[in-house]
């Protein structure tokens, strides 16, 4: 995990807010708290372990002929989708919690390299790079990768990080899945899948180009209900019959095969189940070693991975223990799961107003807690901390505070009038721009929406009211995703104890569709309750609440709806009672 500290020192150009808070430069105020000094996660290496199957080095001869099949190449023939040392195996990329990316190298029994993903923009963290295979046939593979805002970018790959990002293409926010898929359509190219949050399944045909060409042809709908499955991959043989298949999972634990058929007009056949369980895995990542067989590297919440191999039906059975440690991967490259960006953190803030923070360790618990501000620098009487789901491209929590009706963001003023709100809540995007935006209700019981406008503290745009009535809620509570569906979602306490769920829409003028209760009445036992981000891996929202006893416990969010949307509790332990709040 991560902590930013908000209070980026750029220049503040929004003008007078409908409420008549006027964005302001530098604070001017005196006697403001000292800002938080945000501490790095303690970690002595992110290196994952296990040692992938050797491949088979081709021969030159091989080589050449490879290379020279092009579009000619049977249905299945985009061979590897990350096989950067080129021995005919897929590597692993993944990115630790720290945000340093490693390189798995297939047959190698050194230790992971630090592996150099371009950015264009240091401080931006991608919510997702996706591995789709040598889209060139210049016998190297290629990457893509998604930023927040949707632009999707593509470079070659190399053994140690992936080259200038030459074409790029935005618009790729519309979706909450998009995967590599092997030659789908028979043409020896490469091929793209991508999910709407609604559910359709587009397809994306590889043109046969990379570098500054337009790698994909215009997309083809295969079909909607695409949102039943919480985990999707491609882009391997599982049956052995030399075409690439498609692989998914339910939130109740039900895998499907869906047959590839090398067939631009039908890519894959009918659905069906080859097996149950899979819910006790939060990852899924598709690999190819280089005798063409497919296989899956799944990962449960406490870290331990297995590889599975499919049988000539494509059921995925036979399983070998991999590797454990690897819940301080916050990124597998082409996982199945729809990744999170935004907030995996708790802070606590002291009666006496000193604030903490409790750096996630990837598996649903909490590493021993560091103090981030002075003793008492915090008043609880005082100031109000905010801690929001991320406002920018960077996945970190961000810290704002009112003081004397004032909001600042870190040391930044960002406006006056803000006294007139009771509640706040920064549960992430609730516009689609990718950007991170705050939940104000003011003390008629009015909601109101601050669209963030992302860059380095620039603020919020203008006010959107959302409508009255929110006062049958004692609690406002958000930080990501908590439905499945890619989308922030806000959830709200009733005063009888009742949890409900308003799932978002990605849409400014109304975020949030109709309600859904997710919890009876009993969460008014919490005394304390919070949204920390996705804390176990699986790209849902988690909450955090302590009971009256200081007892503190998680609610894992299952990606399944209703009031099945969070599965049984686990605790985290005694003694929370020593914080006037949890953020």
């Amino acid at each position: 995990m991560r902590i930013s500290r908000s209070g980026r020192l750029a220049a503040c150009t929004a003008t007078a807010l409908a409420t008549g808070m006027l964005m302001a430069g530098t604070a001017s105020a005196t006697g403001l708290p000292k800002p938080v000094t945000p501490t790095p996660r303690v970690t002595a290496d992110e290196r994952v372990g296990g040692h992938l199957p050797a491949g088979k080095p081709k021969a030159a001869t091989q080589q050449k002929q490879r290379l020279a099949a092009g579009a000619n190449a049977a249905a299945g023939s985009a061979w590897n989708l990350f096989d950067v040392d080129g021995d005919g195996a897929d590597d692993i990329l993944y990115r630790g919690l720290s945000g340093t990316s490693y390189l798995k190298a297939s047959g190698s029994t050194e230790a992971d390299i630090t592996y150099d993903v371009w950015k264009t923009d240091t401080a931006e963290d991608f919510k997702d790079v996706i591995p789709v295979g040598d889209l060139d046939h210049n016998g190297r593979p290629d990457l893509l990768r998604l930023t927040v805002t949707g632009r999707l970018s593509l470079s070659e790959a190399g053994t140690s990080g992936t080259g200038y990002p030459a074409w790029t293409g935005g618009g790729w926010n519309i979706y909450n899945k998009v995967f590599g898929a092997g030659d789908l359509t028979g043409d020896g190219n490469a091929d793209l899948l991508a999910r709407t949050n609604d559910g359709q399944l587009y397809l994306y045909p590889g043109t046969g180009k990379a570098g500054y060409d337009v790698p994909f042809g215009n997309r083809v709908l295969l079909g909607a209900g695409w949102g039943a499955f919480t985990q999707l991959i491609g882009g391997a043989d599982y049956n052995g019959d030399g075409k690439t298949d498609v692989v998914a999972t339910t939130a109740a634990g039900v895998m499907y095969f869906y047959k590839g058929t090398g067939s631009a007009a039908a890519p894959f056949g009918d659905s069906v189940q080859t097996g149950t369980g899979w819910n006790g895995f939060n990852q899924i990542v598709p690999l190819n070693d280089s005798n063409g067989q497919g296989l899956v590297l799944a990962r449960t919440v406490s870290g331990q991975t297995y590889l599975y191999a499919a049988d000539a039906s494509g059921v995925l059975g036979n399983r070998f223990e991999f590797s454990k440690g690897w819940q301080v991967s916050d990124l597998i490259s082409g996982q199945g799961g729809i990744p999170a960006h935004g907030k995996s953190s708790l802070w606590g803030r002291t009666g006496a107003g000193t604030l903490f923070t409790y750096h996630t360790n990837g598996d649903g618990t909490f590493a021993p807690r560091t103090q981030i501000s002075d003793d008492a620098g915090w008043p609880v009487s005082e100031v109000d901390v905010l801690l929001t789901s991320s406002l920018t491209t960077t996945s970190a929590a961000d810290m704002l505070y009112r003081y004397q009706g004032d909001l600042y963001d870190g040391d930044y003023l960002l406006g006056g009038g803000w006294g007139i709100y009771n509640a706040f809540a920064g549960v992430g995007d609730l516009t689609g721009d990718g950007y991170g935006d705050l939940l104000a209700r003011d003390k008629s019981n009015v909601l109101w929406l601050y669209p963030g406008k992302g860059g380095n503290g620039q603020g919020f745009g203008n006010r959107v009211k959302l409508g009255a009535g929110w006062g049958i809620y004692n609690k406002l509570i958000g930080a990501g995703d908590v439905t499945g569906d890619g989308r922030a979602d806000l959830l709200a306490r009733g005063t009888d104890g009742a949890l409900w769920a308003y799932p978002g829409t990605g849409t400014a003028a109304a975020p949030f569709g109709d309600r859904v209760k997710i919890g009876g009445s009993g969460w008014n036992g919490f005394g304390k309750l919070t949204a920390a981000g996705d804390i176990n891996g699986d790209g849902r929202t988690d909450l955090v609440g302590v009971d009256s006893a200081g007892v503190a416990y998680v609610y894992s969010a299952t990606g399944e709806k209703g009031l099945n949307t969070f599965k049984g509790r686990t605790t985290l332990g005694g003694g929370w009672n020593t914080y006037a709040e949890l953020l």
